[in-house]
This record gives C-alpha cells, sequence and structure tokens, in this order.
C-alpha cells in the first residue's frame, strides 16, 4: 500500500510580494508525493518546479494548511520542522554549489560529523554512500573534489546526501550540463538508489525524455498551477496537450505524433525508440491483415 509522503493543497506563492518586481510562482497547486516512488515534476521554464522543490526542502516556508508531511501540516506549531530537514535532501542543478570541501571524503563525512556521528559511523556510512553512487571509496576519498569530471561531482553531492540517510532525496535538473553518456549514467544511478534504497525520490525535470522511463507518477505544471498527472504512458496519451504547454516531446513520441498525422489511431504511448519501432510494425501488419491502403 502507499502512503502520500508530501501533500499541497492550494499552494500559493509570490516572490518580492509587494514590490513593483512581485512574480506570482505558484497559483494554488494542489498535488500528493507517494513515498517509495520516483514523483517527476514536469514543466517549462517558470512552471513553478523550482519553487516546490525549495517549498519541500524547507527553502520557502509554506501558508499554514497547504503542506503536510506524513499527514501533518508542516506549518502548524507542534510540527517538529527538524524532521523534515533530517528527513528531505538535495541534489540542486550545479553539483559544485554542494561541494566545498578538498577531498571527496572530507565532503561526504561533513554532513554525518555535523551530526556527531563517531569516526567509525562516519567512515561507514561514506564508503557504503560512495559505494552506493558507484565511487570505490579507496580510490575515491583521498581525490581531490576540484579534479572530478562533472558526472563524478554529480555522484560525490549525491553520497554526500545518501550519508545522511534521508527518507527522500529530491533531484532539481540533476543532468543539466552533462553530455548524454553522463545524462545516461546518472539516470540509471537514479533508479539503482530506487531499486535498492526503497527511498522516496522526487525528480525536478524541464525533460520529459529523462523521466518518462524512470517516474512512477509525472505531475506536468504550467503557470505555476497542476496541469495534469498521471503515469507516464497516461502523460504520453496527452502529446498535443503537452506541445501546446511547450514541453518537448521525447524522440519516439515526436515521430509517433508525425505518424497520426497519416494513421489517427496510432498510439504516442511509446517510451522508447525499440517500442516505436515494434508498434510500427504492428501497425502495418494490421493494416495488411485489413487489406488497407497506405495513405
Amino acid at each position: 500500500m502507499l502512503f502520500e509522503l508530501f501533500e499541497l493543497k492550494d499552494v500559493r506563492h509570490t516572490y518580492l510580494r509587494d514590490t513593483p518586481f512581485a512574480t506570482e510562482a505558484l497559483r494554488g497547486l494542489s498535488l500528493t508525493i507517494p513515498e517509495h516512488q520516483i514523483t517527476a515534476l514536469v514543466g517549462p521554464t517558470r512552471s513553478g518546479k523550482s519553487t516546490v522543490v525549495d517549498i519541500l526542502a524547507g527553502l520557502i516556508k509554506a501558508a499554514p494548511g497547504t503542506l503536510f508531511f506524513r499527514g501533518e501540516d508542516v506549518m502548524a506549531p507542534s510540527f517538529d520542522r527538524e524532521r523534515l530537514r533530517t528527513s528531505v535532501g538535495v541534489v540542486f542543478q550545479s553539483p559544485e554549489s554542494q561541494i566545498f570541501e578538498e577531498t571527496v571524503g572530507k565532503d561526504v563525512s561533513f554532513g554525518p560529523l555535523r551530526k556527531r556521528a563517531s569516526f567509525a559511523e562516519s567512515r561507514r556510512l561514506v564508503q557504503t554512500a560512495l559505494e552506493d553512487v558507484g565511487l570505490l571509496y579507496e580510490d575515491f576519498r583521498t581525490r581531490y573534489t576540484y579534479a572530478l569530471s562533472g558526472g563524478e561531482k554529480r555522484r560525490v553531492a549525491i553520497a554526500g546526501v545518501l550519508a545522511l540517510q534521508p527518507a527522500v532525496i529530491i533531484f532539481d535538473e540533476p543532468t543539466a550540463g552533462l553530455d548524454p553518456r553522463g545524462r545516461r549514467e546518472l539516470l540509471a544511478l537514479i533508479e539503482h538508489l530506487k531499486q535498492t534504497q526503497q527511498m522516496t525520490i522526487i525528480y525536478a525535470s524541464s525533460s520529459l525524455e529523462e523521466v518518462v522511463g524512470l517516474a512512477d507518477t509525472i505531475h506536468v505544471l504550467d503557470r505555476g498551477q497542476l496541469a495534469f498527472s498521471g503515469a507516464p504512458r497516461e502523460i504520453l496519451a496527452r502529446a498535443n496537450e503537452l506541445v501546446k504547454l511547450g514541453i518537448e516531446l521525447p524522440e519516439a513520441v515526436r515521430i509517433a505524433l508525425v505518424l497520426r498525422e497519416h494513421y489517427p489511431e496510432f498510439s504516442t504511448t511509446v517510451l522508447t525508440l525499440d517500442e516505436l519501432e515494434e508498434a510500427i510494425v504492428q501497425h502495418e501488419e494490421l493494416r495488411i491483415r485489413s487489406g488497407g491502403q497506405r495513405p
């Protein structure tokens, strides 16, 4: 059974409120995020994704009665906000902003030591966290952080969060700036964390391509509101609406959408190019058996 980890009810937020530069970021956003799943927040620029991330991480205060964590009102006087801070870890777009120690071992151990873990416990947490992200402890613990590649820095940033043993990790545009290989490796790592750690993962991205093969649920945001939600295939079935919202479709879906101009019944719920190829073959076989003609 799935339980709701977060629930947002009619959340509103305006930056620089009561100034000439006021910008309304969230306009009555309501959505839920269950435990032990990957939930994606997808939307174009200024859709509200980053504001939601900051609210869930406690960097922006929600109004009372709008944000609930495991059923409790986060802004209620009786709520222990320290419990939220220790339960939620965040990996931001630029790992450099989260890495500030000279060596990998020192950086990943910063959080546990700050929580007053013993040296032995800190070492164990660092070793486990590094190996969870595919970095051998003995090879990387003494490496200088400034000499790491972009992909390695992201892995170290994730390890630093894992060492704190959070219940949920939020990834905010984690593949920004990575080459295609680095992007594939990072997405595979996130899937690995879901399978092995049984943790809740929230993934904010402007790219639908990244999340359709990863997320259990996708929330599509538009101008600070929820446009629609669903499983990946349910979202892809609304390809035309996604285009109108300015969200770039995965390559397989873009091709399927072109094919649907000729074959109105052709589905856009393909997650990969391999699935698209299989759908084309099946459609052609069905057309031949029914004695259809090419357009």
